[in-house]
């Protein structure tokens, strides 16, 4: 009897100490793992806030669609709402500055109607889209000659001395042209003067002979 009472007093002692060991081991547990998280509170999740702050700022610097919109948007405007707005205004209308095209060859180099290289002017002809040196009256004497970039150079014959002096002027293609038309009008001149002169010729020996045929006759 006295050994089994011992035996039971020894497992309610043992019992009732591993219950107290317990309860303190689970005590500790939870005020370790309480004093970790604060001390993960004041260290990393400090740092981890202050990293989500930061992010949060730079999104807030970028542009957003909106603001890039915004600042564009005055670049972006068409040349007729300038117009529309101008007009509304009273102001000068935007289009009359800017250049238009060239109506003439070489008209990049007119100024007032004309082009003058070297002391030479050329006249601008912007119905016909040429350029005119000398008197364009007898079109029987003018030359007329394509140019490359499109239009003509018209000039009269008396006035190739003049032309050679702004050759210089015109691109190497067209000093082609030019000293080609030049050249083939020079010829056909040449063979035009023939004809007449033969002509002239058949018809003083013409009139001769009429005159001998009536002195016969007589």
């Amino acid at each position: 009897m006295r050994i089994s009472t011992a035996t039971e007093s020894i497992r309610k002692t043992s019992a009732t100490d591993t219950n107290t060991r317990s309860r303190h081991f689970s005590k500790v547990s939870s005020d370790s793992a309480r004093t970790g998280s604060l001390n993960w509170m004041a260290s990393g999740g400090n740092a981890l806030q202050r990293l989500v702050e930061a992010q949060a700022e730079e999104l807030k610097k970028q542009p957003t669609a909106e603001n890039v919109e915004d600042e564009d948007a005055p670049r972006d405007r068409s040349e007729a709402t300038k117009v529309y707005e101008m007009a509304c205004k009273g102001g000068k209308n935007p289009l009359s500055t800017i250049r238009t095209v060239p109506k003439v060859p070489y008209g990049h180099m007119a100024k007032d109607g004309a082009i003058s290289y070297n002391g030479v002017v050329f006249v601008c002809d912007e119905k016909t889209n040429s350029i005119c040196l000398g008197d364009m009256t007898d079109k029987k004497q003018v030359i007329n000659i394509p140019l490359s970039g499109g239009g003509h150079l018209k000039v009269n014959r008396a006035n190739i001395g003049q032309l050679s002096k702004a050759i210089g002027m015109f691109c190497p293609e067209d000093v082609n042209r030019i000293l080609s038309a030049i050249h083939l009008d020079t010829k056909l001149q040449s063979m035009q003067h023939e004809v007449e002169d033969l002509e002239a010729s058949v018809g003083e020996e013409i009139a001769s002979d009429d005159n001998a045929a009536k002195t016969d006759d007589h």
